[in-house]
């Protein structure tokens, strides 16, 4: 029985695959259990600042708040990517890869009445909003509609440090997830050949069932411990270094772009993601066609058009080996993140691979060792189209490309260097366009849109054919094209720039503190005195407490705990007759603070907003039984102290309460 998952490895990667399981299959009533094992030596990348739109649903599964995600992770919407100087280094060369699909995208592929009657205008500009969106770098949504609501498709630029925190954090807090800060420095086998388990300098061995290569381009299990080879892949991919650099913007108010912005250099390409607070800025090149000084230049002369003091930033130069394992899962060992491969982070596909692995593990944890091949063999083969097809896709960028300013692009046309599949599927696309017409694999990674927006933004002409009804296909094309020129006259005056939705966000008030001892209008405040004969009926729907004044205790109740509660308040209490009449009912027999005891409501709603609620009293319940025992209490006393202490469930309530108003 397979009940004890050990990831070897934290960063994003380690820390994404331990939640994605732990959410899945850790439980009270399980046996199942996830460890993660890291070093405290061993610093991660930092790098891998973009994601896909499928982080939007693997946060969703793993129990993050969107809200608590971006102002966590200085994360910011990106809606596309955008290549600038990629087809042919003129002015203007410039086209968009969107997220959202084109318009009606399921029932009528629009490169055809783009090519015959559009062709004067950027194809993703012709068939959707989104690009329209990210040049005025306008954000995807408005703040009102809540978490992972959305008008046009997103995903996120986020800090990949503080993003590693994060889920550090709600995987040990939330999600169950064992932490080991250790060093491994042994791997023990059983006589089968899988790994039994890891050897820590200070906790000793870890077991295991099911070990999970997350250490990077260290691979300690899959390459050091398994030999697994590296299949690489620089005969088709030409990168194999980066330059990163974080950039200041020039003030706080400065525009954050809604793409990641990638530049064709003459040897590479610069990417520029826009946080809230900064840009992450690389160079990627290749060293068999440009040195370390050479790309270092050209990276500084980019910086130049929109930095200041660029010697006083810091650069960090990095390795790049593209490629994969030859095996994914060996024995009882699974690779995912870089440890599995990596390619460049051209199109952000590092940390999709991730989400991709590890939601698949999850769905596919198996039930025992015998089952464990059998789901490993299958596992291997989808993993190995994908990277493949990963590499096609990353590819075309280059192929088709019509720059000739320098050996790097005309190499990458170099039919030696293309792989067949790729060619396959060109030949295929010069008759007809790549559409949701079932030819691509459910196991493609890109989609058929992003194979449009690369193919048609870069200009690669497919030829009419006769498939389909010619008067049908124009009517419903030109339908669509006006309802995305519709959408483009009437949407962005909706949508706040990215600027101005992540400064609202990174406004809102994760903590509040109500202290109850405050005294406010009754119209404002989230407690209400108990009015004359009303215990029975306000104890039904809402927590009593007592709150202490000058007099002594009266008794109070909860009406709601933020702002956005305040409409939760009962119609069936009578608010007239409580202002005309404010004398609250005093329950005590005595004026005894032994009696009471003081207690502070300590919250966390979905969202992750921290509610602390003070100056609230609850009635000691052994103390309270010794002194009804101990006095003639009536049975009208007797009856409202009880009503008192269960009324105390309704906060439950509240809490759902605020959560469905905060739509979480």
């Amino acid at each position: 029985m397979i009940k004890s998952i050990v990831v070897l490895g934290g960063g994003s990667a380690g820390w994404l695959t331990a939640c994605l399981i732990a959410a899945k299959h850790v439980n009270e009533n399980s046996p199942f259990s996830v460890t993660l094992v890291e070093s405290p030596n061993i610093p991660t990348i930092g790098v891998g600042e973009g994601t896909w739109p499928t982080m939007v649903n693997t946060l969703q599964q793993i129990g993050i708040s969107e809200l608590t995600f971006m102002q966590r992770c200085d994360a910011s919407f990106k809606q596309a990517s955008k290549f600038v100087n990629w087809v042919n280094n003129k002015p203007g060369d410039e086209y968009y890869h969107p997220f959202t699909p084109p318009q009606s995208f399921d029932q009528i592929s629009l490169g055809r009445a783009w090519q015959q009657q559009y062709s004067d205008k950027p194809f993703a500009e012709t068939v959707c909003l989104q690009a329209l969106l990210c040049q005025q770098k306008r954000a995807p949504k408005q703040l009102n509609l809540g978490d992972f609501k959305t008008i046009e498709n997103y995903g996120y630029h986020l800090n990949a440090s503080k993003f590693s925190q994060l889920l550090t954090e709600h995987g040990t807090e939330k999600l169950s997830v064992k932490h080991i800060l250790d060093d491994v420095i042994a791997v023990k086998s059983k006589s089968n050949g899988d790994i039994a388990s890891l050897t820590t300098k200070e906790h000793g061995d870890i077991n295991g069932d099911l070990f999970i290569d997350c250490s990077g381009q260290a691979a300690a299990l899959i390459g050091k411990h398994y030999q697994v080879p590296f299949i690489s892949k620089k005969e088709v991919l030409f990168i194999d270094k980066a330059i990163t650099v974080q950039v200041p913007y020039p003030c706080e108010k400065a525009p954050v772009e809604s793409a990641t912005i990638s530049t064709a250099q003459s040897a590479g390409w610069i990417w520029d993601i826009g946080l809230p607070n900064r840009r992450g800025v690389g160079h990627v090149f290749s060293t068999k066609y440009t040195t370390i000084e050479a790309a270092t230049a050209q990276l500084k002369s980019y910086l130049a058009q929109s930095v200041d003091n660029i010697e006083q930033l810091t650069f960090r130069t990095l390795d790049i080996n593209p490629g994969y394992r030859a095996t994914f899962w060996h024995k009882n060992c699974v690779a995912v993140g870089m440890s599995s491969g990596f390619l460049e982070p051209l199109e952000a596909s590092a940390l999709v691979m991730v989400e991709l692995a590890a939601k698949t593990l999850a769905l596919q944890m198996p039930a025992s060792r015998e089952a464990m091949d059998v789901i490993a063999r299958q596992y291997n083969k989808n993993m190995t189209f994908r990277w493949q097809r990963i590499i096609d896709f990353l590819k075309l960028h280059y192929v088709l490309s019509k720059r000739g300013d320098s050996d790097f692009w005309r190499d990458n046309r170099d039919p030696a260097t293309i792989p067949d599949s790729l060619k396959e599927l060109l030949t295929l696309w010069q008759y007809q366009p790549p559409e949701n017409n079932g030819f691509l694999s459910p196991y493609d990674l890109f989609p058929a849109a992003s194979y449009q927006y690369i193919l048609y933004g870069m200009g690669f002409n497919t030829q009419v054919n006769c498939l389909g009804n010619e008067t049908e296909l124009a009517k419903l094309s030109n339908n669509a094209i006006e309802k995305v020129k519709s959408r483009q006259r009437k949407m962005p005056a909706l949508l706040p720039t990215n600027r101005e939705i992540l400064t609202q966000i990174n406004q809102l008030n994760r903590e509040i503190t109500i202290d109850i001892t405050q005294e406010n209008l009754p119209t404002s405040q989230p407690w209400q005195y108990v009015p004359n004969n009303h215990l029975s009926k306000v104890s039904q729907q809402y927590p009593v407490f007592f709150k202490k004044t000058t007099s002594g205790y009266s008794p109070i109740y909860l009406t709601h705990l933020t702002d956005q509660g305040k409409l939760l308040h009962a119609d069936d209490i009578n608010r007239k007759r409580y202002l005309e009449n404010t004398n609250a009912t005093t329950l005590l027999p005595v004026n005894d603070d032994e009696l009471l005891e003081p207690v502070k409501l300590d919250i966390r709603l979905n969202d992750d907003t921290a509610i602390k609620v003070t100056g609230l009293y609850v009635f000691q319940q052994i103390k309270w039984q010794q002194f009804k025992s101990s006095q003639q209490c009536s049975a009208k006393l007797t009856e409202q102290v009880e009503l008192t202490m269960s009324s105390l469930q309704h906060v439950s309530r509240l809490i759902a309460k605020e959560n469905k108003a905060r739509n979480i």
